[in-house]
């Protein structure tokens, strides 16, 4: 009998020091894994911190033209961009292609100030940012509104607002100014001869030091072009006329 309950005591001690370590083994696997993911989740949180301290690379891209005729009517129809079957080259990247691929990344404004407008496509690109909502504001030159071809009458149909240098001088700038942050400028007139046969550049960038000069220019060149304020002034002249006869 002795004998016997001694064999049960040494079952039952074996039997415990199995189950003790499974649950050792156990418990360190649970601390293994809560260590790993911890790691994880710090490596995370530090990529996290690292990005939000580096800062984003600011766009800077130069384009020269003429620039190859390709077809770019997936701009216009971004959810068929395979139905085209036109004669022209399909899927190249051109000056021009990247020209309407920045443009048509404007969210909420769309500041334009250009010497001569004819070309067509751009044309189509602006009415298309207008359909979107978004706010559009165009200078030019007053002489050039009304040459065969000039795009202008069709934006100011659509409902853009459209304003003409009233000065002596020519309105010869070409630039434009997409959400107050990104900045299109150079030498290029938006024509088709400019596009697709003279040596032309633009610079995009979004450069606060260089954005910021424009904008301002800008909104000096729309004061100044207001109609109503040309209006007053030439309601202004009759009566200071009138004033110097009774003196």
């Amino acid at each position: 009998m002795p004998l016997k309950r001694k064999y049960v005591r040494i079952v039952e001690w074996k039997t415990t020091l199995v189950c003790c370590t499974r649950l050792l083994i156990s418990v360190m696997w649970t601390v293994k894994v809560v260590g790993l993911g911890v790691v994880a989740l710090s490596l995370e949180l530090l990529a996290w911190f690292l990005r939000r301290r580096r800062p984003e690379r600011t766009l800077n891209e130069v384009l020269f033209f003429p620039s190859e005729m390709t077809c770019v009517e997936h701009f216009f129809r971004p959810s068929s961009p395979h139905s085209c079957f036109c004669s022209l080259p399909h899927g190249i990247e051109t000056s021009f292609a990247r020209l309407l691929h920045h443009l048509l990344s404007a969210t909420s404004s769309l500041d334009l100030c250009v010497f001569a407008f004819s070309n067509m496509d751009l044309c189509r690109a602006i009415l298309a940012l207008h359909r979107k909502g978004i706010i559009i504001r165009v200078l030019t030159d007053k002489d050039y509104t009304a040459i065969t071809g000039s795009q202008i009458g069709i934006l100011r149909k659509s409902g853009i607002c459209v304003r003409c240098g009233v000065g002596s001088v020519y309105m010869h700038h070409k630039f434009a100014v997409m959400d107050h942050r990104l900045l299109i400028t150079g030498s290029l007139n938006w024509t088709l001869t400019a596009v697709q046969s003279n040596m032309e550049n633009i610079v995009i960038t979004e450069e606060p030091e260089l954005v910021q000069p424009f904008i301002k220019e800008f909104h000096r060149l729309w004061v100044d072009s207001d109609p109503a304020r040309y209006h007053r002034s030439i309601d202004q002249k009759p009566a200071q006329s009138e004033l110097m006869r009774e003196l």
